[in-house]
């Protein structure tokens, strides 16, 4: 809202000499109610009506990064195959090629990067009013200054999901249906 009032306030001053002065006093600190200088803003100016923002349909990023590893690594397809009809070599064999394809898909999406330097095993120091988001104790927190890693965590350094530009009806579709000729 702030930024459409100054690009307003910005044209309108630009070509309005009245208006360019208005703002300036406004601009000031002058009360332009009380001031005996400023004048009654135009009709024209007060009752311009808002032009309708047009809403872009959105997608859930989370729809869109599932897409992006079923399109990439069929990892949906993967979990909700019925593998007790399966023995352990052959779900291996076909985890193996999606489980690749899925991590790239999210290297190249969100560039994953462990959260600390750290092997698991390792000791680290612990801030007393670390985050929650990026610590958690496991086991007995004793507030101690320093902690044995069991996981050290990951952190997304950027996020390029591919942009969506559906209906709103299909905002949910994470894998178009696929057919070829009979």
């Amino acid at each position: 809202m702030r930024l459409g009032l100054a690009l307003r306030a910005f044209w309108q001053a630009m070509f309005d000499r009245e208006v360019a002065e208005r703002v300036a006093l406004a601009l000031d600190g002058v009360d332009l109610a009380s001031s005996s200088s400023a004048k009654s803003v135009p009709a024209a100016v007060e009752q311009t009506p808002a032009k309708p923002v047009r809403q872009t349909p959105a997608q859930s990023d989370a729809i869109a990064l599932l897409g992006a590893l079923q399109r990439d690594g069929r990892l949906v397809d993967l979990i909700h195959e019925n593998l007790d009809q399966y023995g352990d070599d052959q779900v291996g064999a076909a985890a193996r090629p999606c489980l690749k394809q899925c991590r790239q898909t999210l290297d190249r999406l969100l560039a994953i990067k462990p959260l600390v330097d750290a092997e698991n095993g390792g000791v680290i120091p612990v801030e007393t009013d670390a985050s929650s988001a990026r610590l958690r104790w496991v086991g007995e927190a004793s507030g101690a200054s320093q902690g044995k890693v069991v996981h050290g965590g990951w952190v997304a350094t950027q996020v390029q999901l591919p942009a969506w530009s559906g209906g709103p009806e299909d905002a949910m579709v994470i894998a178009p249906t696929q057919v070829e000729a009979p």
